[in-house]
C-alpha cells in the first residue's frame, strides 16, 4: 500500500494535481475515466523523459470522441459531467446513435403536467385588434424601436401578421412577439391605453405559459425580449430585472447563445434552424439589457455558460454594434484597468449616432467608464474629462428633442439626472458651467411628463445642486473669515473675487 501511495505522488496526471486528488499513475487515471476529463501529465522535477512519454503516448491513443471532447469549453464540460439528461443521451449515441433518443429530463417527475394542463382564458390578438391596427402599430414600432434595437426582421413580421388574421387560431406562438409589438406601439404612438392595456396583459399570460413549456419557441423568446422593454419603459427595476433574467434562461434553454460550430450535447437545438444573424441579434440585445438591468439595480446578472455566440455581422449600424460591445466589458465580471477604460472612451466617442435614444445610450455608457474610474481610485485625465462633458452636452440637447416630440424612453429622465450627479462630483469649472442646462432639462422633462418619478428626480437633483452650493459658500465664508484684519492693498479686489463666485453659484439655480 505504501508503495502504490509512492507512486500516485509521483507520476499524478495534471488534472488530479490541480484538483488535489489521488491518481493511480494510469492512461487516463480512474479519476478522469470517471469524469471524463482530459487526462495528460506534465513535466515533474524528478523525470522529464518519462512525462514527455506519456504525453506523447496520450496524443497517440486519443479517438475521435476524446479529440472532439478536448475542443470544448471547459465550462461546458463541466455542465455535462453533472447532467444525468446528457449522461443519458452519451449513453444512446454509443449504442445507437442514429435512433438514440434526444436530450431530454427523462424520469424528471411522474408527469402530472397540472401546471400547463390548459393557457388560461386570455383575449386573442385578432379580438382585441383588426387587421389594419395591427399593421399600423407595427410601423410604430418599425419607426420608433427598431432603430435603437434591431433584433426583428420587418418583412417576417408583416408576414405573421397576415399570416395570423387569415388562420383564425385562438392563440399562434407568434401572439407572443406580436402581442410584444403592439403594445410598444400603442406606447409610442400615443394610442388608447384601454387597448394598450388589453395587449400587455394578453401577452404577459402568453409569455408565462410559454415559460412553462419544455420546448419554447423562438417566437416566446422575441416575445419576452418585447416585454422586458416595456417593462424598463414602464414597470419598476424589480419587475424589469425579474423579467430580463427570465429571458435569458428562455435563451438559455433554446440553445440562442451557442453559435453553430459549438461542439457540445448541450448545444445542440431541437427546434426549427433560426437564422445565425436573427439569433445573434435577440441573444445580444437580451444581454444588453440584463447587463444594464443588473447594474442599474446592483443586482447579479444572468451568465449562460458557455455562450458563443458574436455580434450580428450583418444588418446592425457601426453605432449599434459598438455600444453593444463596450456594454459588455463594463460588467463587474470583466476587469478593465484604466488604461483599458481611456481607450474604450475614445472609441465611444468617435461614434455619432444619430438617432437620439443611441446618443442617450453613448453618454450612458461614458458616465458608467467615469464611474468604473472612480471605482478604481483614479482621476481621469484632462482628456478624458472634456470628453465626458462632450457626451453630457450632446445628450441633453437629444433629451431635449425626444421631450419635444413626447417620446417615452427611459433615458430622457435617467441621463439628465446622472449628467448633474456626475458634473457635481466632477467639480470642474467647465463641468460647472453645464449644470444649468442640466437642471432645465429635468426641468422639461418633469413639466412635460408630470408623473411622480419625474417631480423626484427633479427636486433631487436641487437638492444636491443647493447642497454642493451651501458646502461652497461654507468653505468661501471661512476664507473671508480668515482674511479680516489682514487686508491688504488689493484687498478690494480679492473681496471682488469671492462675491463674484458667490453669485456664479446663486445662478447655478
Amino acid at each position: 500500500m505504501a508503495e502504490t501511495q509512492r507512486l500516485r505522488s509521483k507520476i499524478a496526471c495534471q488534472s488530479c494535481r490541480e484538483r488535489k486528488r489521488k491518481c493511480d499513475g494510469n492512461f487516463p487515471c480512474s479519476y478522469c475515466h470517471r469524469l471524463d476529463h482530459e487526462c495528460f501529465y506534465g513535466p515533474t522535477r524528478r523525470s522529464k523523459k518519462t512525462a514527455h512519454r506519456l504525453r506523447q503516448h496520450s496524443t497517440d491513443i486519443k479517438s475521435p470522441e476524446s479529440a472532439d471532447h478536448d475542443a470544448k469549453d471547459p465550462q461546458l464540460q463541466l455542465l455535462e459531467a453533472n447532467s444525468p439528461a446528457v449522461f443519458v443521451r452519451q449513453l444512446a449515441l454509443k449504442m445507437d446513435a442514429t435512433n438514440a433518443p434526444i436530450l431530454n429530463y427523462y424520469a424528471w417527475n411522474i408527469g402530472f403536467d397540472r401546471e400547463i394542463a390548459c393557457l388560461p382564458q386570455v383575449s386573442c390578438i385578432t379580438e382585441i385588434l383588426s387587421l389594419s391596427e395591427m399593421h399600423e402599430l407595427a410601423a410604430i414600432y418599425f419607426a420608433h424601436v427598431a432603430p435603437v434595437y434591431d433584433f426583428v426582421n420587418r418583412a417576417g413580421v408583416d408576414e405573421a401578421i397576415i399570416k395570423r388574421w387569415t388562420n383564425g387560431f385562438p392563440y399562434d406562438p407568434a401572439d407572443s412577439m406580436l402581442l410584444g409589438i403592439a403594445a410598444l406601439g400603442c406606447l409610442f404612438g400615443h394610442r388608447s391605453a384601454g387597448v394598450e392595456m388589453q395587449l400587455v396583459h394578453s401577452a404577459r399570460i402568453v409569455l408565462e405559459y410559454s415559460s412553462q413549456l419544455a420546448a419554447p419557441e423562438f417566437d416566446h423568446v422575441v416575445g419576452w425580449l418585447l416585454r422586458v422593454i416595456y417593462l424598463r419603459v414602464t414597470s419598476s427595476q424589480h419587475a424589469t430585472w425579474m423579467a430580463s433574467c427570465t429571458l435569458m434562461h428562455l435563451i438559455e434553454t433554446t440553445k440562442l447563445h451557442f453559435d453553430s460550430a459549438t461542439d457540445s450535447i448541450l448545444a445542440q437545438s431541437t427546434g426549427p434552424r433560426i437564422h445565425p444573424e436573427r439569433r445573434r441579434k435577440v441573444y445580444c440585445v437580451a444581454q444588453l439589457f440584463n447587463t444594464w438591468v443588473s447594474l442599474d439595480c446592483g443586482k447579479s446578472q444572468v451568465e449562460l455558460r458557455g455562450a458563443s455566440s458574436a455580434l450580428p455581422e450583418t444588418g446592425w449600424t457601426v453605432e449599434q454594434r459598438e455600444l453593444c460591445r463596450i456594454s459588455a466589458l463594463l460588467g463587474p465580471e470583466v476587469y478593465r484597468d484604466i488604461d483599458e477604460l481611456e481607450s474604450e472612451l475614445v472609441e465611444l466617442c468617435k461614434l455619432n449616432p444619430t438617432q437620439p435614444m443611441l446618443r442617450l445610450i453613448q453618454c450612458n455608457v461614458g458616465l458608467c467608464i467615469y464611474r468604473r474610474f472612480r471605482a478604481l481610485g483614479r482621476i481621469m485625465s484632462e482628456d478624458s474629462l472634456d470628453m465626458i462633458v462632450n457626451l453630457a452636452r450632446r445628450s441633453l440637447k437629444a433629451a431635449e428633442d425626444l421631450v419635444g416630440i413626447s417620446s417615452p424612453w427611459w433615458h430622457i429622465l435617467n441621463i439628465p439626472f446622472q449628467i448633474v450627479c456626475v458634473l457635481l462630483v466632477i467639480d470642474h469649472p467647465q463641468a460647472l458651467v453645464m449644470l444649468p442646462d442640466a437642471l432645465q432639462t429635468l426641468r422639461s422633462v418633469a413639466d412635460h411628463y408630470q408623473t411622480g418619478m419625474t417631480r423626484e428626480a427633479y427636486e433631487i437633483a436641487v437638492f444636491l445642486v443647493n447642497q454642493q452650493r451651501e458646502r461652497r459658500l461654507q468653505a468661501v465664508n471661512s476664507l473671508d473669515s480668515a482674511l479680516r484684519g489682514h487686508e491688504s492693498s488689493n484687498g478690494t479686489l480679492n473681496m471682488g473675487k469671492c462675491v463674484e463666485e458667490q453669485l456664479f453659484l446663486e445662478d447655478l439655480l
